[in-house]
């Protein structure tokens, strides 16, 4: 009788210790929730732009004109927007812009540590640069000038003048100039500051000329007046070289 129950006792703990550990096993195998998919992150930490067709038009526009790998551009920020005239929001001396709501994008890309702004229709049919670099301007003289150069940090060039050619001439940094010229340029707009140069006749002379040139650099160098001068001469000589 004291055998049986000792048995009886010894495979009810047996039972129970089974029980316990399979509950604890069982709990520790029960699957977790599942991953939630996470945003893809730029090296910075910041959330990757996705790329579309309205952006790789513009990342191939900057890639051409700077002579760039479209690898080595990236997408800052691209967001749609509704421009109040027909030419995306930026306006250029000499054309004429139709008030008209036109849907599109603002788009930022950055390469070698520089950004770049865009301005694009819906479609991406029509791509406006946006990040002016140098603007200059020659008016008056015996000649009667009437003449502006809008140069884009981007590689866009555009030349306009009063009169027969008032609607103006395109080119880029890539048909316009030396790889030298280039490098020249690009080092101008990151090591000086925004400033504006006047090397226009004084006042009250006769048939005086006036001419300036707006310089929207990034950095926060002043330009030595020999380094103004060789700005004058080189936004002169792409003038020429965009009206020949």
């Amino acid at each position: 009788m004291r055998k049986t129950l000792i048995v009886s006792l010894l495979l009810i703990l047996l039972t129970s210790a089974c029980a316990a550990e399979a509950a604890l096993t069982e709990e520790a195998t029960e699957p977790s929730d599942p991953p939630t998919s996470a945003p893809v992150l730029t090296e910075s930490g910041s959330e990757e732009t996705p790329i579309g067709p309205v952006e790789e038009a513009v990342i191939k526009q900057l890639a051409e004109n700077l002579g760039l790998e479209e690898d080595d551009i990236t997408v800052v920020g691209s967001e749609t927007t509704e421009f109040g005239d027909a030419c995306l929001g930026v306006t250029m001396e000499g054309v004429m812009c139709a008030q008209v709501v036109t849907p599109g994008y603002i788009i930022v890309l950055e390469a070698n540590g520089i950004q770049y702004e865009y301005h694009t229709s819906e479609d991406g049919s029509r791509v406006q640069p946006a990040s002016l670099a140098l603007v200059w301007k020659r008016e008056g003289g015996i000649a009667g000038f009437c003449d502006t150069l809008t140069v884009f940090r981007s590689g866009e060039v555009f030349a306009s003048k009063c009169g027969s050619q008032a609607e103006g001439t395109m080119g880029t940094f890539a048909t316009l100039m030396t790889a030298s010229e280039a490098q020249q340029f690009q080092s101008w707009i990151t090591e000086f500051e925004e400033t504006q140069l006047d090397a226009s006749d004084p006042r009250g002379v006769a048939d005086r000329m006036v001419v300036t040139v707006d310089v929207f650099g990034v950095g926060s160098a002043t330009p030595t007046e020999s380094e103004q001068q060789d700005m004058f001469n080189f936004a002169q000589d792409l003038y020429q070289k965009l009206n020949k």
